[in-house]
């Protein structure tokens, strides 16, 4: 076994708890690390060419971002200790898109796997919000565990069958 974490990148959707029980039914017991990557505010209207009131590092707005990211990495742990993960839960943010902000972040931590869910967009739509998962795929220095929104927690259908 590695001493190196699991990498699990969580966004509080349905998805991203499937893609958390994927991990835990197929690394049982394993550490990992949650981690809800964001963007402030200022940073996404920024990149969207959209006017916006630029914010000190100690302005509330962006305090109240930050706690509520850590929130929702909180919720992540929660649902991996559930899943009988050793969890521990990070908010990262950047000023870039969030695929760079998690690469970034695997990159630091040396994950020995980066486990993301799917959003399950398809056709256009996919095409014009881009694929966060497909983009981490793309740029990570460490291989990456995409689930599908419909894949089967491994060891599930044994427990149905008996």
């Amino acid at each position: 076994m590695t001493d190196r974490p699991l990498l699990i990148a969580y966004d509080g959707s349905d998805n991203a708890r499937h893609a958390i029980r994927v991990a835990a039914a197929l690394f049982p017991g394993a550490e990992a690390e949650i981690v809800h990557a964001w963007e402030p505010m200022t940073s996404a209207a920024a990149r969207a060419a959209v006017y916006a009131i630029v914010y000190s590092d100690k302005d509330p707005a962006l305090e109240l971002e930050a706690e509520r990211a850590q929130e929702i990495a909180e919720k992540g742990v929660q649902a991996a200790r559930a899943a009988g993960l050793e969890a521990r839960g990070v908010a990262v943010s950047g000023a870039g898109p969030i695929w760079a902000t998690l690469t970034d972040h695997a990159e630091s931590i040396g994950p020995r796997l980066l486990v993301m869910g799917t959003r399950g967009l398809t056709g256009v739509r996919s095409a014009l919000v881009g694929s966060v998962s497909h983009d981490v795929a793309s740029h990570a220095k460490v291989p990456v565990l995409v689930v599908p929104h419909d894949a089967p927690v491994p060891g599930d259908d044994d427990a149905e069958r008996s």
